[in-house]
């Protein structure tokens, strides 16, 4: 299949401008990652790890925390990471934001699983959030809270309507669950 244009044309692609990404500056953040620890964390998913060894949600967590840490300081290495589970309620695991590689290795290593949990709570994580906010927002950086949870699929909605009243806080929220169990307002349709 010939390409369009004549035979010969390399030097004249080749000598086209490329794409240029002008520098920007990209605001610092401070991350706090709230990581549901309910028991269901340990299901195992369909994928399988090294070895053809299962694969429990939590493992899946920790990976995908490891790789958004290492990729956001690649970024910008001003960003700072704080640690939190959710069982009951919401409870520090590491409180001092930190953009220390190694201190959100271990922390994110120290992630397990407790009993089965039902219903959490989350006054205590919109107490943290409020407060980090402000602690943020008077250094110039931007907040966010990234929820990560495997339990009840309506957790968040009050959550989400209290972060939609402030201006200052970004809440990203994943679920770890099997499609089967999710609600089908939040499938995709694919």
């Amino acid at each position: 299949m010939m390409m369009e244009g004549v035979e010969g044309d390399a030097a004249a692609v080749a000598a086209a401008p490329r794409y240029v990404l002008n520098p920007a500056r990209i605001s610092s953040e401070d991350i706090l990652f709230c990581v549901d620890v309910d028991a269901e964390s340990l299901v195992e998913m369909k994928a399988t790890g090294p070895g053809g060894r299962p694969f429990a949600r939590l493992d899946a967590i920790k990976q995908s925390l490891l790789l958004f840490v290492h990729s956001k300081l690649a970024i910008n290495p001003d960003h700072r990471f704080a640690f939190a589970t959710l069982s009951k309620s919401a409870a520090w695991l590491r409180k001092e934001f930190s953009s220390d590689v190694e201190s959100a290795a271990a922390a994110i290593r120290s992630l397990s699983a407790t009993s089965a949990c039902g219903h959490a709570d989350l006054t205590q994580l919109f107490r943290i959030a409020a407060h980090e906010a402000k602690k943020s927002r008077m250094q110039n950086r931007i907040f966010r809270v990234i929820l990560i949870y495997c339990t009840n699929g309506q957790l968040t909605k009050s959550f989400s309507l209290w972060m939609s009243s402030t201006s200052t806080t970004s809440l990203d929220q994943i679920i770890a669950r099997s499609r089967s169990m999710m609600p089908s307002s939040m499938r995709l349709n694919t």
